[in-house]
């Protein structure tokens, strides 16, 4: 007979949270080093590139944040729909 253990899809969906957090922080991180190593002649590249990775990591925070209410709401829902154990 085997043992399976049981995943908790609380934990997967925060550890998907973290991850991406954690990547829209390396993302903010890049884009303050491209502005603070430009020269003058590639300053405008540069502030534009770091535009844009700030811009993905707002849009990354967002998408987790929306992700976070989501399952907030389906665990909600899925509680109220369990039947209560009963003993006897």
């Amino acid at each position: 007979m085997k043992t399976v253990t049981a995943h908790d899809s609380t934990s997967f969906s925060a550890g998907l949270e973290v991850g991406t957090r954690l990547a829209a922080c390396v993302a903010r991180l890049g884009a303050l080093q491209l502005i603070e190593d430009s020269r003058w002649w590639n300053r405008r590249r540069h502030r534009l590139m770091a535009r844009a990775l700030v811009a993905c990591a707002d849009e990354m925070e967002c998408n987790a944040d929306q992700n976070r209410r989501s399952d907030e709401k389906e665990a909600k829902a899925q509680a109220i729909s369990r039947p209560a154990l009963v003993r006897i």
